[in-house]
């Protein structure tokens, strides 16, 4: 067993209706948490770094949540509140952690969750991860540190014996000027931190990740970048996705080179290609 938090602000109202009504539908409400938010913006000159204030107040809130929760025995799941959980979260968010206990002795952090590059070994990976799990309900635990371009701190698994230790490595460092999950980045590639992502993704982005309290409104490309994450989901609707993509993506000036580029890669993901 696990306990659940998810960060919201107290003026986003709609974001905070709308992970309690996903919560609460899954049967999970007793499980989750609220964490009002830290607003970066209330707070004083004290606060000296490059940092931007929606990412501060995000930092600082999770010092305050870890710190709060640093004894317990369980592990725990930060999400923000953008964060939407499949209909079998109870099984599987739970299968998930029972058997990384089992195979990932040293296991730090598990991310159901990211942002990723668009990069074509990446999306093998996912595309490969995906079908196997249709197929056979296997799930595959990647090792981040083999993922340099990854980002985001949407939905979080914290070990239960790294509390203390993840806290010790993320308190005070908002210093350093860095989003949160760029530091957590820079952790993981250094070895400082053990930690996973889920192929296919086991939660996912609502649909009210468009409205930003840390980014502001989403722009078109940040917009058409979730929607390429949000087809990483174990659930993903890839028909609905695609058109809501054609729609985003209609009529771009491609230059001649990068045409070719974009046609050479439509081929190497086609069946028609033949490895060498």
């Amino acid at each position: 067993m696990y306990r659940g938090f998810f960060i919201n602000l107290d003026r986003n109202t709609k974001r905070l209706s709308s992970v309690s009504q996903n919560l609460t539908d899954i049967g999970l409400a007793s499980i989750y948490e609220r964490v009002p938010a830290i607003d970066g913006r209330t707070l004083g000159a004290e606060y000296v770094t490059e940092l931007d204030r929606g990412n501060l107040g995000l930092w600082l809130t999770q010092e305050r949540l870890i710190a709060a929760h640093r004894s317990s025995g369980h592990h725990l799941h930060i999400m923000e509140d953008d964060a939407l959980l499949p209909a079998d979260a109870k099984h599987c968010l739970n299968d998930m952690l029972e058997k990384a206990d089992k195979h990932l002795k040293s296991w730090d952090l598990i991310f159901t969750d990211i942002f990723l590059q668009l990069e074509v070994s990446c999306f093998q990976l996912l595309s490969e991860a995906r079908k196997q799990y249709l197929q056979s309900g296997a799930l595959n635990y990647f090792p981040l540190k083999h993922l340099l371009g990854f980002a985001g701190t949407s939905s979080i698994f914290i070990n239960k014996n790294s509390i203390d230790k993840y806290l010790k490595l993320i308190s005070g460092n908002w210093t350093k000027g860095m989003p949160i999950d760029i530091y957590l980045r820079q952790l993981i590639k250094d070895q400082s931190l053990d930690a996973y992502v889920t192929m296919p993704f086991l939660t996912t982005l609502s649909r009210n990740t468009n409205e930003s309290d840390i980014q502001g409104p989403l722009d078109l490309s940040r917009r058409i970048l979730n929607l390429y994450r949000r087809a990483a989901y174990k659930d993903s609707n890839l028909t609905e996705i695609g058109e809501e993509m054609r729609k985003l993506t209609a009529g771009p000036n491609v230059p001649p080179y990068a045409n070719l580029f974009l046609n050479a890669v439509t081929f190497l993901l086609s069946d028609r290609y033949l490895n060498f």
